[in-house]
């Protein structure tokens, strides 16, 4: 049967998709230190430059992607969880379709065979007709209608069953491609993130900054989220 082969391509497809890529953040990210006080002088020969300290706006960009970075790193295994609970539903609606698809194919060789049999009937019926009597012709004939007509019934009610399942693959299908689309979106949100995070350690890791800046940073985020608990009240 044609759905029966669509059922193992789809299963192929969804066991090609088990695995899902992640990215963890480094622990502790954090810009480099502040800049220490400078030492005493030196002769003029030994002086070695200083190196330039990021602006506080610098500094503050690179706060927020490295909070940004820390919330992307959190979010990524939450919605992998998420997508593993859905994969199970996915395989078990597989394993159903399936299944129907076995119970399907086993009825339509049943209705088969008792069709060619209906038809043998016919057929040996035709080759002794001359030699039965009116009134066996008629039972006979009686017989193979009655036969004939069950067949037929069971027919329409086979094919139905197997328009409403394909019906039903065609659901399943799209669910496989949402599925992938998930997981495939999911993967790039972590090859994003490790971009993401190489950037901030070579941007941001190793620079120093001041001090200064970074309680005036802190005490900047602490106003901001004042506000905002002032006003969702």
């Amino acid at each position: 049967m044609r759905a029966s082969a669509l059922v193992l391509a789809l299963t192929a497809s969804l066991f090609a998709t088990s695995t899902w890529a992640q990215t963890t953040p480094p622990k502790s990210a954090k810009p480099a230190k502040p800049a220490a006080a400078a030492p005493a002088a030196k002769a003029a020969e030994s002086a070695k430059p200083r190196p330039k300290l990021m602006t506080r706006d610098e500094l503050r960009e690179c706060f927020a992607r490295r909070d940004a970075n820390a919330a992307e790193a959190k979010a990524i295994p939450e919605a992998d969880a998420e997508l593993v609970k859905e994969r199970a539903t996915v395989l078990a609606e597989r394993d159903g379709i399936q299944t129907r698809n076995a119970e399907i194919t086993a009825a339509e060789k049943a209705l088969l065979a008792d069709n060619d049999a209906l038809l043998k009937r016919h057929a040996e019926i035709k080759e002794k007709a001359a030699e039965m009597s009116k009134k066996e012709r008629a039972e006979a004939v009686k017989e193979y209608e009655e036969r004939a007509a069950s067949i037929n019934a069971r027919i329409e009610a086979h094919n139905a069953k197997k328009r409403a399942f394909a019906e039903e693959v065609k659901v399943f299908e799209a669910r496989i491609e949402e599925f992938n689309k998930k997981k495939d979106a999911l993967a790039e949100r972590g090859d994003k993130l490790g971009d993401a995070q190489d950037a901030w350690r070579s941007e941001c890791g190793n620079r120093p900054y001041d001090e200064k800046d970074e309680i005036a940073l802190k005490k900047e985020a602490q106003q901001k989220e004042a506000q905002q608990k002032a006003g969702s009240q």
